[in-house]
């Protein structure tokens, strides 16, 4: 009768094993990127590289799941279809960068700087972006849904046709934003201010906009109970 629970505990542990490796880092490749800067699909997954030095660094595809880059330097670096679900990268340095295809599902991301970068297609779905600062940057096509963008910096950002439904702007700068064709549907604006924004085409069904500042100056009233 032992044999049986014998064999059963190893095979649950060897699951176990297979499954913790399938999300850890691979050290040669973090030695790789420390190293050369570039680390195209690499596997990152769980590294701890918080505070970090990865000045244009190059990371095309890599695996970067559940990473700590917390202030982090990734200045004008490259991300092109990497994977970022659930890392964190709070008050990380990504200006001038570019994100394309790229996965932030769920990522802690208040206090970044996204100053003048590219994050085309990207996935920000439930990210936690509050206050961070996305100045003339291009977010064109993302996935917006859910994020909280409360008191965020996007100042001359790009928005065009990105998904913001049911997404958090409280207090959120959007002066001379483009939110072109851009689903607003359910989110709530309380108080940001839109000033000489772009909103041609924009779904507002549903849309708190309750003292938001609208692009023609005026306070809006609408969503205010």
């Amino acid at each position: 009768m032992k044999l049986p629970i014998l064999i059963t505990t190893l095979f649950s542990t060897l699951s176990l094993s297979a499954f913790s490796s399938a999300w850890a880092e691979n050290t040669s490749h973090v030695q790789q990127l420390l190293q050369t800067l570039e680390c195209q699909r690499c596997e990152l997954s769980n590294a701890n590289l918080n505070t970090r030095n990865l000045r244009e660094a190059f990371l095309n595809a890599a695996d970067l799941r559940g990473a700590n880059l917390s202030g982090s330097n990734l200045f004008q670096s490259e991300l092109v279809n990497a994977d970022l679900r659930k890392a964190n990268l709070e008050r990380t340095d990504f200006r001038n960068s570019t994100l394309i295809d790229s996965n932030l599902a769920d990522v802690k991301l208040a206090g970044a700087n996204f100053r003048n970068s590219r994050l085309k297609y990207v996935n920000l779905t439930n990210a936690d972006l509050r206050g961070t600062n996305f100045n003339d940057a291009e977010l064109v096509y993302t996935n917006l849904v859910k994020v909280n963008l409360s008191n965020a910096q996007l100042r001359n950002a790009s928005l065009y046709s990105a998904d913001l439904s049911g997404a958090s702007l409280n207090n959120t700068d959007l002066f001379r934003a483009d939110l072109t064709n851009a689903n607003l549907s359910g989110a709530d604006l309380a108080g940001a201010d839109l000033t000489d924004a772009i909103m041609t085409g924009a779904n507002l069904t549903g849309t708190n906009l309750c003292n938001a500042t609208m692009p023609d100056g005026k306070t809006s009233t609408v969503g205010c109970k």
